[in-house]
């Protein structure tokens, strides 16, 4: 019976080491009414950190007259401090940060990429969304 107590804890903690470290797909919105590929893109320069900008103008050549803009939101250190389902809360992958690109054209939402993020959002994760969002808008 012993053995078979073991086998159910290296069970539990295999699916529970693994379920840890999974890397979480993005949610992704495109527009019906967007014509793809798109000619040009601009960036919204305001509340980025200078080594994410540095990393997107590496990837990019923007285009400030562009009507389509990027915008990039990003959160850090984020604490779940809800005394409710402690279990969840401990045993789960609570995201530490999140990620998410727009494109607008004016106010009109045209494409969205939200990732939540196990570790804080660096400058890898930048280009690895970026670079998405390039492939789906057909971006040279």
């Amino acid at each position: 019976m012993d053995s078979y107590k073991y086998k159910v804890f290296i069970l539990i903690f295999s699916i529970l080491l693994t379920s840890c470290n999974q890397k979480k797909s993005p949610i992704i919105k495109i527009d019906n009414n967007l014509s793809i590929p798109i000619r040009c893109l601009s960036i919204d320069k305001i509340d980025i950190d200078k080594k994410f900008l540095a990393k997107l103008n590496k990837l990019y050549n923007f285009n400030n007259n562009c009507k389509y803009k990027l915008y990039i939101k990003y959160k850090t250190d984020i604490v779940c401090n809800s005394p409710y389902n402690p279990n969840q809360k401990n045993l789960s992958s609570f995201p530490t940060s999140f990620l998410n690109l727009e494109i607008r054209d004016g106010l009109k939402l045209k494409y969205s990429y939200y990732i939540d993020l196990n570790d804080n959002v660096n400058e890898d994760d930048i280009k690895d969304a970026f670079i998405k969002v390039k492939k789906d808008l057909g971006l040279k």
